[in-house]
């Protein structure tokens, strides 16, 4: 047992996560933390019991795309947006934003 504490910015760090992400972590109960003063700090056995599975993938690993490919998903995404446009009309995202904001 390692008596080792890192803080949210190590962790992050380590998990090539967001500071927020490991609070939110640490808010669900995934993460256990302890506050010393205003600081949250994390046992290094509690980061490792994470595990891998919650790393973003390295440079090397994720997917490459061909140019074929892209070019097929980009003519996918603009056909749906053509018939989201015929099916709705055309969306005024400012007016959305402002009824948002007024509660309405």
């Amino acid at each position: 047992m390692s008596d080792q504490l890192l803080t949210v910015r190590e962790v992050a760090h380590q998990c090539r996560r967001s500071e927020e992400t490991v609070r939110r972590w640490i808010w669900s109960g995934k993460l256990p933390a302890r506050k010393l003063g205003n600081q949250l700090f994390i046992s290094v056995d509690d980061v490792s019991r994470l595990g891998h599975q919650d790393t973003e993938p390295t440079r090397e690993s994720r997917r490459r795309y061909t140019r074929d490919e892209l070019l097929h998903q980009l003519e996918e995404d603009q056909e749906l947006s053509l018939e989201t446009l015929a099916t709705y009309g055309p969306i005024d995202v400012a007016g959305l934003v402002r009824q948002v904001r007024e509660g309405a």
